[in-house]
């Protein structure tokens, strides 16, 4: 097999070891979050029918016309694998009645696992990335929006991620998007011969989605628009404006942002997105917002709902670069010059079983003692657990330190306390 063909495919990484001990702890701060906040976990297949995405993400979209990994099985079924969170929790809740049965139940859910998208694979982007994301349903108060970014903004704070910006709009109701659209295509009328086929074909399908364009010039253009906020319904104003006060009463820093738009059709009223100088132009690491309108588009039901999602590969860059500390996720078990294999064997096991939330791992019993710590120190272990014969026949293990060099003899039993 050549070298080539032993590649991962472009746009999908392995994490390594080093990787993963920052995944491990984004996870286990998002685990502890979602615990704090009541919300219960749900896991949707990574395979899904396509027309659920082309219902509910609008066929003007990029990820419909040019990022989905889509295709006909043995059945001539159209699939995809998915590309996003939120549509695949709302047919999984739809289909097993978890949020309507003659009424509706007020439920919030959150979800974890890989999306896939055909992308230009650029920092903090793959075609294969990692989502973390929460759906509440049922809830139509601006408070269970606010509680979505109180949410996040708990998960950043653990994760010592300091200088994100939250950034934050209304989008409207439907007849505000589109008296917005209009307003969008009259300013830019006389401007049409400046600017280039991928805008003219986004002015023409989804003129909001200018709103956010990369093009210098097209943001340029669009600078003195008139703000989106200020042209919004009577009862969309109202609730933006009870967002902006309870964001305001709970002093969440926030920055109003035009430009947030969204790129899901299914979005209305409050949108967020957190963003992060660190990471060039894929700034965003999580955005959300209220999709009221998403399950009646599915199937006839009333239900208000809002999410949010984090791209966790952008949130391992953060911190990659932050070179946050990461707790030493093990313990090196070395054997003495006297230990038999079968009591080194015996020992550490004994030891596993009586500090089952501790982890060890026993270096190589035919190595010389000398060997066996040199290949501790390289594990980043600040201590290491010498099985010795004759400490071991009173029940005890030798804890040499690393930091001062120093050796203590510890009783088995009493092993859990001294590494805390």
């Amino acid at each position: 097999m050549s070298n080539q063909k032993l590649k991962s495919l472009r746009g999908f990484q392995d994490f390594l070891p080093d990787d993963l001990k920052y995944i491990t702890l984004i996870e286990k701060i998002i685990k502890d979050t979602v615990h704090q906040n009541g919300l219960s976990e749900i896991r949707t297949p990574i395979v899904e029918n396509a027309e659920i995405f082309f219902k509910t993400i609008g066929e003007t979209s990029d990820i419909i016309n040019k990022e989905m990994y889509i295709f006909n099985d043995k059945n001539q079924e159209s699939i995809c694998l998915r590309p996003e969170g939120t549509a695949a929790i709302v047919r999984s809740v739809l289909q097993h009645n978890l949020i309507y049965d003659r009424g509706i139940k007020k439920r919030k859910f959150w979800y974890y696992g890989p999306m896939f998208r055909y992308e230009r694979p650029q920092k903090g982007r793959y075609r294969q990335f990692h989502q973390f994301g929460v759906e509440f349903f049922g809830f139509n108060d601006m408070s269970s929006d606010v509680e979505l970014i109180q949410i996040v903004n708990s998960i950043f704070t653990k994760l010592q991620i300091n200088n994100s910006v939250l950034h934050i709009n209304s989008i409207g109701n439907a007849s505000d998007r589109i008296k917005y659209g209009h307003l969008i295509k009259s300013f830019l009328e006389k401007y049409t011969k400046s600017l280039d086929e991928t805008s003219l074909r986004t002015l023409e399908r989804n003129p909001l989605r200018l709103l956010d364009s990369k093009d210098l010039h097209v943001k340029e253009l669009l600078s003195s628009l008139p703000l989106l906020k200020d042209n919004l319904s009577h009862e969309s104003q109202k609730k933006f404006n009870d967002f902006l006060e309870l964001l305001d009463e709970l002093k969440i820093s926030y920055l109003y942002d035009n430009t947030i738009v969204r790129g899901l059709d299914y979005y209305n009223d409050t949108v967020f997105e957190w963003k992060c100088d660190e990471l060039g132009s894929q700034d965003a690491i999580c955005a959300g917002g209220r999709y009221d309108n998403l399950i009646n588009s599915l199937n006839k039901i009333e239900m208000p709902a809002s999410g949010i999602a984090i791209g966790i590969e952008r949130i391992l860059e953060i911190i990659k670069n932050k070179q946050i500390q990461v707790d030493v996720w093990c313990y090196p078990i070395i054997s003495g010059a006297d230990t038999s294999r079968k009591e080194f064997m015996s020992i550490s096991q004994e030891i596993r079983s009586k500090h089952p939330s501790k982890s060890f791992f026993t270096t190589d019993y035919d190595a010389s003692s000398s060997s066996q710590l040199k290949y501790a120190k390289k594990l980043n272990a600040n201590t290491a657990i010498i099985i010795d014969s004759s400490s071991h026949k009173e029940n005890e293990v030798i804890m040499k330190d690393f930091v001062d060099n120093s050796e203590k003899i510890i009783k088995i039993n009493n092993l859990d306390d001294f590494l805390k």
